[in-house]
């Protein structure tokens, strides 16, 4: 044989070895990874066992079940577990589960205070229930930690550091920094995860982290079949080899089973089952992140799933919307009224017990409408005294700083309170009692300057024998936080007022805006900007779509939207003039459908840059979905939507996505654009610069009559020049769901003068979302807190009305010192200075100091 034929066999030799090894070697990685293979190495691989029990607060069965006998069944099982295997873990979240059982059984309650004082009984969480986490504001999801953490600290001194929502339906992009300024570092959860990525860095809106993880074999896993198959699936995924596994009865309660327990005994020495030990979730997040893994960073909202709860049952979704705004403005004017001295102590308890109520009915099926029938009369209840609470708290502390205010002089004074901190020119309601005899033809009404404010009579109501006049006026200039006081004479004649509202059966017009109405359907045939002469509209809009859903997804959780069956109103509509006068112009527009009805308020306002629509209708069908249409013109459009203290821009492709406030559609070139505002909506979507607004879907299951009956809604179109951030659409939302407040008071001495701003806040985009006093009866401190909305750093100024001393603070209103940039107060002690990063959420403790 030659030896150049020598060197070539050697060399082919060579390369069918280096083949055969790559070959067996892949098979050995595909064997460790692909679960049709196997785990090469079983006993390589750990489960950090946690017994769990998912305790949905209601779901197919009330509240008063869950703590009646779900919660009690489970945590007596669960103790009972604990005495027969020594070691074994139990976590458990929603404090407020924990907290009906210590008021229902206080010997069981102390039962597990002693486990957890073992380490063996976990709370986990921090959240006062397991909410949704796109619908509740950036507000509600802070006092889902203030009182879920501050609870546990309390009861059980111990500080949570691990989220745990393994079943709620989405999680807003703000979440993680949310998390963090909560002192949590660590999540769990299971729906709308990245891809195969169980384990990986979430990062938020601000560049936040949180480790975030989700349970393999889901929340409720049963052992008796050991853990081989879903460790299978995960070992590909991560280079982790370490996985916490839930296992127990979950949804109606339950906790560990003899059966897991069985299981354990039989599989934890078995070398084909990787090993099992009991765990602590933060053990073992503590032991992943000192592993020296390195886990990918998805830095993305965590959504979507289950649209159609965006929409179902809506008289929950209103009452959470209009419980959140009154609560915010009873701590606003409470925290002022008490730190001022205009009344001697803060509402604590009131605002305290209506937090949480509004909280626990945030729970993921209350809020989200996949509830039977039943739990929707029982949360109606629930808010009903939120409502009260709130209310008192609100009125208390308005009619004290009225108390304070000289209103000496002709006329009944009307004092308007501005709940944000912003100056506003808004649209004002009011009933007047002009004293006994007749009510007046005529009202004229005077601001501090005693000039005259154009007002309209809409209606009369008898109240006690005495008639009092409603009217409608728009209050100019009410300042920042604080109040403006009107006055109110009868008149023989209307003082000349000049107005720019004309009113006509198929249009309104005011300085801003000329609307014009086809006069067959009653859809918004042309919305044309004065101010920069452009059509704002592609399209007939406000058109009510009636849009098939498949029978079989019927439920409040799925849309499988099909083919539009109607364009409401393509039949004939009735437009009728409701209003004509000096302040605003309503037209009416009724329509039906099937065997339901619509009926449209379309009102503008003199002086005011917005188009306002209450809508009233009698839903009866089923298999249907409504949206209102909006067809905007505009080329290359962007879609803005409102979330949890913050924004996102989404793809306009027609997905249905959570929004809070408001929705926006701005022309590429961000010259111009169309923001849609509500007051009590969640769902909605873009395509084609065709904004729309999910307005009822006659789910039929787990409640068959979900929303049939009556129902109300308020909306509003702000079109505007330059982009949404230039148009102050943040503000605008803000100001459509936070109406000015008006009071009469009696005319009486006092130290304030008849308009004043208690507090300003400046620039836009740093919006003010809480002014309260800091959490314990014997506190008295102040908490503020702000958040980023644009995307830039940004210097913030706030004006008080007291000299005080300021700090940083996180979500539970604990100190923060060295994390955050600098608190500063002017040489007057009476602006507070900071710098905020983009998006970032920031709390600031205040406290007022003793006067000279």
């Amino acid at each position: 044989m030659s030896l150049k034929r020598e060197r070539d066999i050697l060399v082919l030799g060579l390369f069918f070895v280096l083949f055969l090894f790559s070959v067996l070697s892949g098979s050995a990685e595909k064997a460790e990874k692909d679960p049709a293979q196997g785990l090469k190495n079983p006993r390589s691989y750990t489960a950090h066992l946690v017994g769990h029990a998912h305790v949905d607060l209601s779901w197919l069965w009330r509240w008063e079940e869950t703590v009646h006998e779900i919660a009690i069944h489970t945590f007596q099982g669960t103790l009972a577990q604990m005495r027969k295997m020594p070691g074994l873990t139990f976590a458990q979240s929603q404090p407020a589960v924990y907290e009906a059982i210590e008021k229902l059984n206080p010997a069981l309650f102390e039962e597990i205070r002693s486990m957890v004082r073992k380490g063996t009984w976990v709370p986990v969480g921090g959240m006062w229930a397991e909410p949704d986490l796109n619908m509740p504001d950036g507000e509600s999801l802070a006092r889902q930690l203030l009182y879920g953490k501050r609870y546990f600290l309390e009861k059980f001194g111990v500080d949570v550091t691990v989220g745990w929502n393994p079943d709620s339906f989405g999680h807003s992009w703000q979440l993680p920094q949310i998390l963090r300024e909560a002192g949590i570092g660590y999540y769990v959860f299971g729906r709308c995860a990245p891809e195969n990525t169980p384990l990986f860095w979430w990062e938020g809106r601000d560049g936040s982290k949180v480790l975030s993880y989700v349970p393999q074999g889901w929340y409720n896993f049963n052992l008796k079949n050991g853990l081989s198959d879903i460790f299978r699936a995960a070992a590909g995924q991560t280079p982790a080899r370490d996985f916490m596994v839930l296992y127990g009865e979950g949804d109606h309660g339950g906790g560990p089973r003899d059966g897991d327990v069985e299981a354990y005994k039989r599989f934890r020495k078995d070398k084909s089952q990787p090993k099992m030990e009991f765990a602590v979730p933060a053990t073992y997040f503590r032991k992943l992140e000192s592993s020296g893994l390195r886990f990918p960073t998805v830095a993305k909202e965590l959504n979507f799933t289950f649209p159609a709860c965006y929409t179902t049952q809506a008289s929950t979704k209103k009452n959470n919307r209009k419980a959140e705004n009154l609560l915010l403005a009873a701590e606003k004017f409470s925290a002022l009224a008490a730190t001022s001295g205009y009344r001697d102590y803060y509402p604590e308890r009131d605002l305290d017990e209506a937090w949480k109520i509004v909280l626990r009915n945030q729970f993921h099926d209350i809020l989200d409408g996949s509830s039977i029938g039943p739990v929707y009369d029982e949360v109606q209840r629930f808010y009903d005294e939120a409502f009260e609470r709130g209310e008192r708290a609100l009125n208390f502390s308005l009619e004290t700083i009225g108390g304070a205010i000289d209103t000496r002089g002709e006329g009944v004074p009307l004092v308007v309170f501005n709940s944000l901190f912003w100056e506003r020119t808004e649209p004002v309601a009011a009933e007047i009692d002009l004293g006994p005899g007749p009510a007046p033809s005529v009202i004229r009404l005077l601001d501090p300057a005693g000039t005259d404010v154009p007002v309209q009579i809409i209606g009369r109501t008898e109240k006690e024998g005495r008639t009092f006049t409603r009217v409608v006026f728009v209050a100019p200039g009410v300042p920042s936080f604080g109040y403006k006081m009107f006055r109110a004479f009868a008149a023989g004649s209307p003082a000349d007022a000049a107005t720019f509202l004309e009113v006509s059966p198929t249009g309104l017009e005011n300085e801003y805006f000329k609307i014009v109405l086809d006069e067959r359907t009653g859809w918004i045939r042309s919305l044309f900007d004065k101010r920069t002469g452009r059509e704002m509209l592609a399209g007939p809009a406000n058109v009510l779509q009636a849009i098939a859903d498949e029978p079989e997804s019927m439920s409040a959780w799925e849309l499988d939207l099909k083919d539009k069956i109607a364009d409401i109103g393509e039949n004939g509509a009735e437009i009728e003039v409701v209003e004509r006068g000096p302040v605003r112009g309503v037209l009416r527009v009724r329509t039906s459908f099937g065997n339901s009805t619509f009926e449209q308020n379309i009102i503008l306002y003199s002086g005011v840059a917005r188009v306002d629509f209450a809508m009233k209708l009698d839903w009866q069908e089923r298999n249907v979905m409504i949206k209102a249409s909006f067809p905007v013109n505009a080329r290359d459009a962007s879609a803005e939507f409102e979330i949890p203290y913050g924004t996102i821009s989404r793809p306009a492709d027609g997905t249905e996505v959570p929004s809070l406030k408001w929705v926006d559609v701005t022309d590429g070139s961000e010259s111009h654009g169309l923001s849609l505002l509500n007051d009590c909506k969640y769902g909605f979507d873009v395509k084609d610069n065709v904004l729309r607004m999910s307005i009822v879907h006659g789910a039929t299951a787990p409640d068959p009559e979900a929303d049939r009956g009556p129902q109300e809604l308020g909306y509003a179109l702000y079109p505007h020049p330059g982009s949404w951030k230039e148009a102050g659409t943040i503000r605008r939302g803000y100001e459509f769901n936070n109406p000015l407040l008006v009071r009469r008071v009696m005319a009486h001495a006092g130290s304030l003068g008849p308009e004043s701003s208690f507090i300003r806040v400046e620039p836009e985009n740093a919006v003010l979302t809480a002014f309260k006093k800091e959490t314990g009866y014997a506190e008295r401190g102040l908490i503020l807190r702000f958040c980023e909305t644009f995307g830039r750093t940004t210097d913030v100024r706030v004006l008080l009305p007291w000299t005080v001393a300021a700090e940083n603070a996180d979500l539970l209103e604990r100190p923060v010192r060295g994390k955050k940039g600098p608190v500063e107060i002017s040489d007057e002690g009476r602006e507070v200075r900071l710098t905020l990063k983009p998006y970032e959420i920031r709390t600031v403790r205040v406290v007022r100091k003793p006067e000279n």
